[in-house]
């Protein structure tokens, strides 16, 4: 949506409107018919641009409007799951199932930023000198090293499982036995482990600003997971049978995502042990150092809280904080979707020196990152009690201060978002590791003091002050004197949303 604002808003969508004085409604009905039919639509979804800037701002909201789609199935899921789940099987068991997902969250960091944007920029730079031979020899190396590393982490599993106690690490009472625990962490591991490999899919549809492929892939895993976890609620299947029903069903979609995109979209891209190069696979480590830093500091920031919340104050907390949370924060996803697409946009406009298309480019997202996301998280923090209510129930309701605390963090968020973007596109991971592990570290000290504290409140108002004072001054300095060192002027006309 944010990206269909620039593209409608520039020069070459609205200069069809611009009619002279005194034409008639008629006149504008046919204009809005020749623009708006069928044809031109399929023309926009399928032909590319000879202008690049044109074609990545086209690219880029054929993404975005995919990942709102995707997105809101998304939502549908947690809004169903919810009050079908929490409600047999209580709050303690939902709160287990909540912490497991962030734990493989953590563990998903173990790729060494491979298969994040490591990946993208190095394809996104790869394709922007329009060098297939390298590209495969970048795809290939990241497969087979996230193969090995998932071997790696299946044997370290295999022969430790049997002695972790899960139900200290849960933090849970007798009331969840033992074994149901211990089946659902099992099957959690396994389509971890199984599914490891599947991580770089999405990098690579979105280096080549097919972003919206990966979403449409994602759109089908999520309806799969929906029916799936319908039935299992309606069987009323513990949390062995509620890992199945959702991670199961996406890693199975996950394999033939994988075979489309290296088969059929992208034959030059097929990992072929012979294509893996070592100065391949040094650059990814060596990029993907930091943006792993990145991703262990952005799980500080963002996924330590269940964890934090559970020690501190129990998991019977974790759900209260977890629905808000998912609520108040919205308007930082649907801003991400919107403007993310223009990540690897930016990788490749590099390559090309296309730096005037990469300043206009950041200033429209900025702007309509804004536009959007200050009215949408002010309204959400207005509703956010009764729509809590009406969906998790009473007990889910949060006190005032954490919607509060958490509306404030989401307004910096918003603000950031396009910043950390055009850092990702421009692989200055660097800037992002040392900012965003400032952030986690302070996030996590104030989470575990201020929760004593203020409780809830407490966790919310240590997201907001630290992003507020380290990774956002940090950030907005270092952008500031990237974007004056390349004072190019712009190769092509850029829109404007102004």
């Amino acid at each position: 949506m944010l990206v269909a604002v620039e593209i409608i808003l520039s020069k070459e969508y609205m200069a069809p409107l611009h009619l002279q004085k005194g034409r008639d409604v008629k006149r504008l009905l046919q204009m809005l018919k020749q623009y708006l039919n069928i044809e031109a639509l399929k023309s926009f979804l399928t032909k590319r641009h000879g202008n690049a800037g044109r074609e990545r701002y086209r690219r880029a909201g054929l993404t975005a409007s995919a990942s709102f789609i995707s997105k809101a199935l998304t939502l549908v899921i947690s809004f169903v799951s919810v009050p079908l789940t929490v409600h047999y099987l209580g709050s303690e068991r939902y709160g287990v199932w909540l912490t497991i997902g962030s734990l493989l969250t953590w563990m998903s960091m173990t790729d060494f930023g491979i298969a994040g944007n490591a990946l993208v920029n190095l394809l996104a730079d790869a394709h922007g000198k329009e060098d297939k031979r390298l590209a495969g020899q970048h795809a290939a190396s990241a497969f087979w090293a996230l193969v090995g590393l998932s071997l790696c982490i299946g044997g370290i599993f295999l022969f430790s499982f049997h002695y972790i106690p899960w139900q200290e690490v849960f933090h849970v009472s007798s009331a969840v036995p033992g074994a149901e625990l211990s089946l659902a962490c099992a099957y959690s591991l396994i389509f971890f482990v199984v599914g490891f490999p599947l991580s770089m899919v999405s990098s690579v549809y979105g280096a080549y600003q097919d972003g919206f492929m990966a979403n449409i892939w994602n759109i089908a895993g999520s309806a799969i997971a929906l029916i799936s976890l319908i039935v299992v609620t309606q069987m009323k299947g513990g949390l062995p049978q509620l890992v199945l029903a959702i991670s199961g069903t996406r890693t199975l979609v996950g394999f033939a995502n994988v075979y489309y995109m290296f088969f059929r979209k992208y034959p030059w891209l097929i990992p072929r042990p012979s294509a893996v190069r070592w100065s391949s696979t040094k650059h990814l480590l060596s990029l993907g150092g930091n943006y792993m830093i990145t991703q262990l500091a952005g799980l500080g920031i963002y996924q330590s809280q269940p964890m934090i919340i559970t020690q501190m104050l129990g998991p019977s907390y974790v759900v209260i904080f977890v629905v808000t949370q998912k609520i108040v924060t919205l308007p930082i996803d649907l801003v991400f979707m919107g403007t993310a697409p223009f990540i690897s946009a930016y990788g490749e406009a590099k390559a090309r020196a296309d730096w005037g298309w990469i300043r206009g480019a950041f200033r429209n997202s900025l702007i309509a990152s804004l536009a959007f996301g200050i009215p949408a998280a002010a309204t959400i923090a207005l509703v956010a009690k009764p729509l809590i209510r009406v969906w998790a129930g009473s007990a889910a309701v949060p006190d005032s201060r954490l919607i509060l605390w958490l509306s404030l963090y989401t307004l910096i968020g918003v603000a950031m978002l396009s910043v950390g973007q055009l850092l990702c596109g421009l692989g200055r991971a660097d800037i992002l590791a040392y900012s965003l592990s400032l952030c986690a570290i302070c996030t996590i000290g104030a989470g575990i003091i201020f929760a004593r504290w203020w409780g809830l409140g407490g966790v919310g108002l240590s997201m907001a002050l630290s992003k507020g004072c380290t990774a956002t001054p940090i950030q907005l300095y270092k952008i500031r004197g990237i974007l004056r060192a390349n004072q190019a002027p712009a190769l092509v006309e850029q829109p404007s949303v102004v």
